[in-house]
């Protein structure tokens, strides 16, 4: 028997069972359907997380820390506690050996500016995080929007979010179909203010303690930059001398040697990993968006396995579906299979049109279920879409540089369709193979004399 043959036969075998064809492809279009979009909405939440922590930063990014920097705390026999001192330093020279390793572009200490109180704009508070950065190298690792990033004394650069913070409170909490106005911070003066108290009375009183004007603004990059200010470390140094000046010892963070974090640049994201295990060897802890990308990615390999598991087994009832459609036709077909095998058709013959019976409302069955999964697809996103806008899913925030990007919950990969076609027509020739041994074993006498 030739293929043009048993495909010829096949679609005329089809076409005489219409009905219950149509009823058993429908079990298999649920099933890969099913399939399709439990796997696409995984992917698509997974595509969701990825983005959002690329906002964050980047995996070329290495956040270097100094654990030790605030001291062990030792507990004695007698209960009293003591403060061990730093092990090791994260100081300019330990950034100097990490800026001469193979790979690195730029290397920054992000020192964290004591705050005793808001930032001013004129009149308005608002509030932002202050890090003392190295300028050169920093250069190299921030995006400007707008201004320079050679700064002098008594100037900073600000995140793209850092006006947003200087909206007034009541602004924010009306709601009304126009957004507040965001205050235009470039040439601007921010007064860092110190609230003390009074010993006495406890009467709080302010004073500025620096003007900072800002003369640049940073593109969107992350959480981190985003909605911090940058000034050089020197001037960040001088800051912290005179908020903690009067402070007890203890809480003098100015006073430690070296830094508590710092910011590593490597020119390749492949070479991360090398570079992260030596910083690691030297007694630092290192924090890297790639560490988070693979838990992500592990764990979203675990949603879509469970996902796709249990479209399986929609699957797999549908299977059953096919095979015993396929056991009624050697019911109704006795006499043609044992007038087949009179004129010489073989037991591989006979096999062969089964399994292709079968293997065809798999095929059929794949290829609705595909269709009817792009359909359900498009209406979870059109459903979910004010949640992405609005940030509502808690996996993509607000402002982050991913969110114009990842408009969708669900995502297909080019390979899924064409997996599940393939798919359901290899489960519709495994439900058919019981049915054609039992159909190839007739014998033919028997057969044509079956009623």
């Amino acid at each position: 028997m030739t293929i043009r043959d048993l495909l010829r036969l096949v679609l005329s075998n089809l076409k005489r069972m219409k009905a219950r064809v149509a009823m058993t492809a429908i079990g298999v279009i649920i099933g890969t359907a099913a399939v399709v979009v439990l796997v696409s909405l995984g992917a698509g939440l997974q595509k969701l997380a990825t983005e959002s922590l690329y906002g964050m930063g980047g995996l070329d990014e290495l956040m270097v820390r100094n654990d030790s920097y605030w001291g062990m705390v030792e507990v004695r026999s007698d209960g009293s506690t003591q403060q061990q001192q730093q092990s090791i330093v994260l100081d300019d020279d330990v950034l100097d050996q990490i800026r001469q390793m193979e790979g690195v572009i730029a290397v920054t200490p992000f020192l964290d500016v004591t705050m005793m109180g808001p930032l001013k704009l004129d009149r308005q508070e608002g509030w932002a995080q202050i890090y003392g950065v190295n300028m050169e190298d920093f250069a190299k690792i921030a995006k400007l929007r707008q201004g320079t990033l050679e700064l002098y004394r008594g100037q900073v650069v600000i995140g793209s979010m850092v006006p947003e913070n200087f909206i007034p409170w009541e602004l924010r909490a009306e709601e009304s179909e126009t957004p507040p106005e965001i205050p235009e911070l470039m040439g601007k003066m921010l007064q860092m203010m110190q609230y003390t108290y009074n010993e006495s009375d406890m009467y709080p009183s302010e004073s500025v303690v620096a003007r900072l004007e800002v003369v640049g603004e940073l593109q969107r990059q992350g959480y981190m930059y985003d909605y911090s200010i940058f000034m050089p470390i020197k001037e960040a140094q001088r800051l912290n001398q005179r908020m903690n000046a009067g402070l007890p010892p203890e809480a003098q963070s100015a006073a430690r040697k070296g830094y508590s974090q710092a910011l590593v640049k490597v020119q390749n994201p492949n070479q991360a990993p090398v570079i992260e295990q030596q910083v690691k060897d030297m007694g630092f802890t290192v924090q890297s968006d790639r560490q988070q990308l693979e838990s992500i990615n592990q764990f979203f390999l675990i949603v879509q396995a469970i996902l796709g598991g249990i479209g399986a087994v929609a699957l797999l009832v549908a299977a059953f579906g096919i095979a015993n459609t396929m056991v009624m036709a050697i019911y109704e077909r006795t006499r043609e299979i044992g007038l087949m095998k009179a004129i010489g058709a073989t037991n591989q013959d006979v096999m062969s049109v089964f399994l292709a019976e079968a293997g065809s409302i798999g095929f059929l069955g794949g290829v609705g279920g595909v269709l009817l999964a792009m359909g359900v697809n498009v209406l979870i996103n059109v459903l979910g879409q004010p949640l992405i806008s609005q940030g509502g899913m808690g996996i993509i925030g607000p402002g982050m540089p991913g969110q114009e990007a990842a408009q969708t919950l669900t995502a297909t990969p080019l390979w899924l369709p064409i997996f599940a076609v393939l798919f359901a027509a290899l489960i519709g020739v495994a439900s058919g193979i019981y049915p054609a041994i039992r159909a190839a074993a007739l014998s033919p006498i028997h057969a044509l004399k079956y009623e």
